[in-house]
């Protein structure tokens, strides 16, 4: 066992690396298979197991040098555990943010995950790495209120992420006072660089909500695209459509169009039950001479949660012009939950036209 424990030290940064890889890629692979409300609980048990492991490597740390014996153990391997948890919960948030934005939206969160990976090997220091991990926890105790208050009251918007920032504040700074009870003199060597780390996420994710880079999660798009007709109907929505009825996320498509007829934008977002939201289908042009989007018109809706298959609405736009085009759906703060990307090209008479249902 002593011979282990030097092995882990020895390699510990390299060691947290991949167990915090490993709680990433596991979760990364289950979450996808369960329910909301069973992924809520688990959010919840990894992150009391984050609170309490966090909690013992700093109370245990000054042991981890000695020769043998339990608490060399302990202050050893609790931050691996540590590493594992945060790593199973920031899996998590990657699945719930990637899925309720676009990449485009959702790639600074990708960005500070990779920063992540980097801080793991770059702060191989007892007290450096304490911090990075304490900061750590905190950034994933406020994804997890950004995710869960929403589930809790039911609705998005600015109020309930700033109730979301606070409150992780304030259960922060109990923990921190918490440590402090359990040993000042060890806390008071890394307070500061604690408190300016967290301090630091806090103005990142702001900035980044109040930007629109923060998705609005637990909003979900699980249909979406262009048609050249709407109908709802006893069974379901009927789409008119040229093609292939799939569309793409990623890809944009040709649309053709003849003049004076209308484009239509379908879409169905999930939310949880009793859930709901002010969504928008933002249609815009893109403004060759200027090179920048323009917007044409914006159509809102109040969104119902509760569907499986996600609330369904749709928008107009009358005789667009030809040219490069894209609907955003977002909630009336900005925040992208997805976007269709299209080109309309002008024909005197349109292709053939396929029906289904949505």
């Amino acid at each position: 066992m002593p011979r282990l424990l030097a092995f882990i030290q020895r390699n510990q940064h390299r060691l947290s690396t991949l167990v915090f890889v490993t709680g990433f890629v596991t979760d990364l692979i289950t979450f996808t298979l369960l329910d909301l409300p069973v992924v809520n609980l688990l959010f919840i048990g990894y992150l009391a197991a984050a609170a309490l492991f966090t909690f013992v490597t700093h109370v245990m740390g000054r042991y981890a040098t000695e020769p043998s014996g339990w608490r060399r153990s302990v202050a050893v391997l609790s931050t691996l555990a540590a590493n594992f948890t945060i790593g199973g919960l920031l899996s998590g948030f990657l699945i719930f943010y990637s899925k309720s934005a676009e990449f485009t939206v959702s790639w600074p969160f990708l960005l500070l995950l990779a920063a992540i990976f980097f801080g793991n090997e770059f702060f191989r220091s007892y007290r450096s790495h304490l911090v990075f991990q304490t900061v750590l926890f905190f950034f994933a105790l406020y994804a997890y209120l950004i995710f869960a208050l929403p589930l809790y009251v039911d609705r998005l918007g600015p109020e309930v992420f700033l109730w979301s920032t606070g409150l992780a504040v304030g259960v922060f700074a109990a923990f921190i006072c918490l440590l402090g009870f359990a040993g000042r003199e060890r806390l008071e060597e890394t307070l500061w660089r604690i408190v300016l780390g967290a301090a630091a996420v806090v103005v990142a994710v702001v900035l980044s909500y109040f930007t629109g880079l923060v998705p609005p999660i637990p909003l979900t798009v699980k249909d979406s695209g262009i048609y050249h007709d709407v109908v709802h109907t006893e069974k379901g929505y009927e789409v008119t459509y040229e093609g292939s009825s799939r569309w793409s996320r990623f890809l944009p498509r040709t649309v053709h169009h003849a003049s004076g007829t209308p484009l239509y934008a379908y879409s169905a977002i999930f939310a949880p039950s009793a859930f709901s939201a002010n969504v928008v289908h933002r249609w815009e042009r893109y403004d060759e001479a200027n090179r920048k989007w323009v917007t044409q018109s914006m159509v809102a809706f109040t969104l119902s949660g509760g569907r499986e298959g996600g609330y369904r609405g749709y928008s107009i736009k009358d005789n667009p012009e030809a040219g490069n085009w894209r609907v955003t759906i977002e909630t009336t703060e900005g925040q992208v939950i997805g976007r269709l990307r299209f080109e309309v090209e002008s024909v005197q008479a349109l292709p053939v036209l396929y029906v289904n249902y949505r």
